[in-house]
C-alpha cells in the first residue's frame, strides 16, 4: 500500500516507500503525470485566466471524452470568478475540426422551401401579374392593351387590360370573355375605324344597353368612338354605354 514513509522507522527502507508514493504523480523525471490531476481535485474557481498561460488549451485537449459531444465553450468574463465558461448545444456539425454546416433545421428553417418556384416570396407567374398592374413609377394609370385589327371576329378578354384598342377591319361580331366575378369589373374600348370606315359592331346578348340602346359608330375613315362596359356578376350581363364619339 502507497504511504509516507514513517518518522523513526522505515529503517533502510525509507526511500524506497518515498520513491512509490511520489510516484503515483510524478513521472521519473519529476514531471506531474497525465490525469494525475482529477475534475473533482479542482475546486470551482481555483483556475482563473491569470493562470492559464497562452495556447495552453488546444484543441486536441479539448477532448468530449466524459462530457456531451456536440458542444462549445462559451465565454462569459462578467462572471464574479473572473472567466466563467459554459457549453453551448451545437448541432449538424460535420466534425470537430473540419467544416461546420447547418441545415434548415438547425434555424428553425425546417417547413421553408426555397427549391419551388411557387413558394417563393414572389413566383415567376405572380411577378407576370405584377408587371401588368400599375406602373407606380411614372404616376400610375389603368392597363392598355392594343388588341389590333377585328376581322370579322373578336374575343376580348380583361386579363390583358382594361383599357383597350380595337381597329374595325370589317363588320364584326364581338365576344367577351367572363371576368372573375365577385367584384366590379369594366373595361374602356377605343373602337377605330379603319382607312375605309362603316364597320359595325354586333354585340354578344349579355351586353345591356338601357333606353338608349346599341350606340351607332361613327362612319368616317379612322375616327374613333369610346365605348364603356362593366359587369358586377362576372360578364353574365355587362351594362353598356356609348361616350363621346366622332375622334
Amino acid at each position: 500500500m502507497t504511504r509516507l514513509p514513517i518518522p523513526g522507522s522505515d529503517d533502510n527502507n525509507w526511500g524506497t516507500i518515498l520513491n512509490d508514493y511520489l510516484q503515483v504523480s510524478l513521472a521519473a523525471d519529476g514531471a506531474l503525470k497525465p490525469d494525475a490531476v482529477t475534475p473533482a481535485a479542482i475546486q470551482d474557481a481555483s483556475v482563473s485566466g491569470a493562470k492559464l498561460q497562452d495556447s495552453s488549451i488546444t484543441v486536441t485537449k479539448l477532448d468530449t471524452t466524459g462530457g456531451i459531444d456536440g458542444q462549445v465553450l462559451t465565454h462569459d468574463s462578467s462572471a464574479a470568478s473572473g472567466i466563467a465558461w459554459t457549453a453551448a448545444p451545437v448541432t449538424s456539425v460535420a466534425s470537430k475540426t473540419g467544416a461546420v454546416t447547418l441545415t434548415k433545421t438547425d434555424v428553425n428553417l425546417a417547413n421553408v422551401d426555397n427549391t419551388s418556384d411557387v413558394n417563393k416570396p414572389v413566383s415567376a407567374a405572380q411577378q407576370t401579374a405584377l408587371d401588368g398592374k400599375v406602373n407606380v413609377a411614372n404616376g400610375g394609370g389603368e392597363t392598355f392593351f392594343d388588341a389590333g385589327n377585328s376581322g370579322a371576329s373578336t374575343t376580348l378578354n380583361l386579363a390583358n387590360g382594361n383599357v383597350q384598342k380595337l381597329t374595325l377591319t370589317g363588320n364584326c361580331t364581338i365576344t367577351l370573355t367572363s371576368p372573375a366575378s365577385g367584384a366590379f369589373r369594366s373595361l374602356l374600348l377605343y373602337v377605330f375605324q379603319d382607312g375605309t370606315g362603316s364597320r359595325t359592331i354586333t354585340w354578344p346578348a349579355s351586353v345591356k344597353w338601357g333606353t338608349a340602346g346599341a350606340p351607332t359608330l361613327s362612319t368616317g375613315a379612322s375616327k374613333m368612338d369610346k365605348i364603356l362596359l362593366d359587369t358586377v356578376d362576372g360578364g353574365t350581363t355587362w351594362y353598356g354605354a356609348a361616350g363621346p364619339g366622332g375622334y
